[in-house]
């Protein structure tokens, strides 16, 4: 009788797991769609989610003056072998 127990508490315990595995692999990373969601509104739009055209104008603004006062032009295109 114990036997028979144990035995129905493994399979259950093993549909569980497979449920939950299922799900992990459907849903489970919420922080990688988030993430792959705004990368995709980046670059249809230029700017993040989160930030205003305005504010995304000012920061490549920011940061070409920053890379002008290096003495280094910011890098805009691969070379011919694809690099960056």
């Amino acid at each position: 009788m114990l036997a028979n127990a144990y035995g129905i508490f493994i399979c259950v315990a093993g549909v569980a797991g497979m449920i939950w595995i299922l799900y992990v692999m459907r849903d489970g990373d919420k922080d990688r769609h988030d993430e792959d969601d705004a990368r995709s509104f980046f670059d249809e739009h230029g700017h993040w989610p989160d930030q205003t055209p305005e504010e995304a104008e000012a920061e490549r603004v920011r940061l070409a003056a920053a890379s002008a006062a290096a003495g280094s032009a910011p890098v805009s295109h691969a070379s011919p072998d694809g690099l960056v």
